[in-house]
């Protein structure tokens, strides 16, 4: 099995404009009007189309670990018009930031301060 990262939205264009704002090196690898899947660097992320969304918290979140210091990220996202909805803060990995999506869900980017450790 792969695992698949499921995003709920209410307008696909959207969507698809800002999450390939958000990940400038994805790519569409295919796309309806009610659902959409973007690689991410070798991992899918899929948009599917709702007439309603809530994404409160329900105990998932979408993470991003960052390949560049968070200010860069601030830097290009600004030029993509996404304005992050935190300031950066310390965590015990290293720091974050977190963006909005257009239908409300937290997307958390991460700078570790040393690899992961797995």
């Amino acid at each position: 099995m792969k695992l698949v990262p499921l995003v709920y939205v209410t307008d696909m264009e959207r969507a698809i404009g800002f999450y390939t704002s958000l990940l400038p090196a994805s790519s569409v690898v295919t796309s309806s009007p009610y659902w959409t899947e973007l690689n991410v660097g070798g991992a899918t992320l899929a948009l599917h189309l709702a007439e309603n969304v809530d994404h409160g918290n329900d105990g998932m979140a979408l993470g991003l670990d960052a390949a560049t210091p968070l200010e860069d990220v601030i830097s290009s996202l600004a030029s993509a018009g996404i304005q992050p909805s935190s300031e950066i803060c310390a965590q015990p990995f290293g720091r974050s930031v977190s963006v909005v999506d257009p239908d409300g869900m937290i997307i958390q980017i991460n700078e570790h301060a040393a690899p992961p450790v797995t």
